[in-house]
């Protein structure tokens, strides 16, 4: 019996000390930042890229050096950390002595500490015009090793992935950005701030993640630094990357304020008959509400020639504003714009499509121009819209590896996700984007939220749907969104947080998401019963 007891003490113990010794491990592998309220943590980052030199005329206004992308990362974990603890984590430059004293290391951005433990942070930017795989190099990576904590991302060119890696890094410290400002924001208090064991290689599904606060509800200057501030926090893209492109940048090529008194010929006929120009209070004419007539083979040579100047840095031409270094952008005006010449007309095949707008589809006619002015400069990005009477792909027409588009379905189904069966506008929509997607790699979509032509100003199903909507844009090989969205958070509710989860991760729990929402936000009592009353919105 003493034997037994012996031997099943020792069987107790080894059981024991295999449960305890993973424990310890884990709990070694976690760092301690901030102790009793007091830091214990050094942020440590790369130096400041050198000043651009002086301009060449003294009197020039010099611009102020903006931050680089790192620090501004380390200051964000330095200053939420700070809001969590009230301990103030020192920053220091690498290669500069670090007297702190401190016992970890963040090393934020692509610092030699990372590099020296083997960590390989996302990096590069090549921006090869027509290739389908283009701005798909953004991604970051936090990893733990020993004291050390690696946050640092790709932060060349336009991408921000050090920022989105920091912001990461604060998430799993119990920090959370629901809405625009301070009062969106959920900050822990805690003495004690100790980021668990990670080891984490994220990169986006989709390159373009964006959510305009659009103009129709005004916002003042402060409110709107404060929306593009939060669109980082969740991982919203601050860049388009193809050229700008917007409605009726197309007259741009031939402005009117030069061309139309000499040659009324390049514009678009009204029902009259007569050429017609959009007119402004104080411009005279505008060109963001005037056609141009694309039948007209000078239209395109002198269109041609406006863009060589601009491009060389010779012209004087207003076609300047829609050039940017990479490319430019063209879309006829906003609405029904539409040239009734019989001649442009013919350049349209015609079809019986539903009457989304209020004059036939002019697909051939636009794309095909735009494909015609693609091929003079294949070195370039032409950002194009399938908006209005431009939605339906164009029949017929090759579209050049240098052309984007920008889907817009301006009057498709808020209520519905793509996959329903029951709405045939849904499904339709989803259709239309497949077949731009066979004539260019190089699409985006531009949706609303809320609703603007079906909207009603009231609570919608957009979380319900885009998390199956996503999924489907996915797979389809889209580039992303670039959508317009509006100072209701009354209404659109937690549907933009949770469309930055979506666009990073198609896969991310919305439910997960939505528990944690309501819990954080509310409170453990109070949470569920504001979930179930918006579930039931969602309904």
């Amino acid at each position: 019996m003493k034997q037994a007891s012996m031997i099943q003490w020792a069987r107790a113990a080894l059981v024991l000390l295999a449960v305890a010794v993973p424990c310890a491990t884990a709990a070694a592998a976690d760092l301690t930042l901030v102790q009793n309220g007091r830091p214990n943590a050094v942020i440590v980052v790369p130096p400041e890229p050198p000043a651009p030199p002086p301009p060449a005329n003294p009197k020039a206004r010099v611009p102020p050096v903006a931050k680089s992308k790192w620090l501004r990362a380390a200051e964000a974990i330095q200053t939420y950390v700070e809001k969590m603890s009230g301990a103030r984590l020192p920053i220091v430059t690498e290669g500069q002595p670090d007297e702190t004293g401190m016992p970890v290391t963040i090393a934020v951005g692509h610092t030699r500490l990372a590099a020296a433990k083997g960590v390989k942070v996302p990096s590069g930017f090549k921006e090869v015009v027509g290739d389908p795989r283009v701005f798909e190099e953004e991604g970051f990576v936090i990893k733990t090793l020993g004291e050390l904590v690696v946050v640092g991302g790709n932060s060349d060119g336009p991408y921000q992935g050090t920022l989105y890696a920091a912001y990461e890094f604060l998430e799993r410290l119990g920090c959370r950005w629901y809405f625009p400002g301070d009062w969106g924001e959920v900050v822990p208090e805690r003495q004690t701030v100790v980021f668990p064991e990670t080891d984490l290689l994220s990169r986006p599904d989709f390159p373009i993640r964006q959510m305009s606060i659009g103009g129709w509800i005004p916002s003042t200057r402060e409110e709107r630094q404060q929306y593009d501030e939060w669109a980082r926090k969740i991982k919203w893209t601050s860049e388009a990357f193809y050229p700008g492109c917007g409605d009726g940048f197309l007259a741009y090529l031939l402005p009117p304020n030069e061309y139309f008194e000499s040659h009324p010929e390049f514009y678009a006929l009204g029902k009259d008959g007569q050429p017609s120009v959009g007119r402004h209070r104080t411009l005279k004419y505008y060109e963001n509400t005037t056609m141009l007539n694309l039948s007209n083979p000078d239209v395109f040579a002198e269109s041609v020639k406006n863009l060589q100047a601009a491009f060389a840095g010779t012209g004087t031409s207003n076609v300047r504003r829609i050039v940017a270094p990479n490319g430019f952008g063209i879309s006829p005006p906003d609405g029904a714009a539409f040239d009734h010449r019989p001649e442009s007309r013919a350049l349209n095949q015609n079809f019986d499509y539903p009457a989304y707008i209020h004059h036939p589809q002019t697909s051939e006619e636009f794309f095909g121009f735009a494909a015609r002015l693609a091929r003079e400069f294949p070195g370039k990005w032409v950002s194009t819209m399938a908006y209005a009477g431009r939605e339906m792909p164009p029949q017929g027409v090759t579209l050049p590896p240098n052309v984007k588009v920008n889907y817009a379905p301006i009057s498709s189904c808020v209520l519905h996700a793509g996959d329903d069966p029951s709405c045939w506008r849904r499904n339709e929509t989803i259709a239309i984007l497949r077949q731009w997607l066979k004539l260019t790699p190089h699409v985006d979509m531009y949706d609303y939220n809320p609703g603007f032509l079906l909207g009603s100003f009231v609570p919608e199903r957009d979380v319900a749907n885009f998390a199956i909507n996503a999924k489907i844009y996915k797979q389809l090989g889209m580039k992303g969104l670039r959508s317009e969205g509006r100072k209701a958070f009354m209404q659109t509710w937690i549907s933009y947080y949770v469309r930055g989860k979506l666009m990073w991760d198609v896969d991310a729990d919305v439910a997960a998401i939505k528990r944690d929402f309501y819990t954080t936000f509310f409170g453990a009592e109070a949470g569920p019963h504001v979930q179930a009353w918006w579930d039931a919105c969602e309904a």
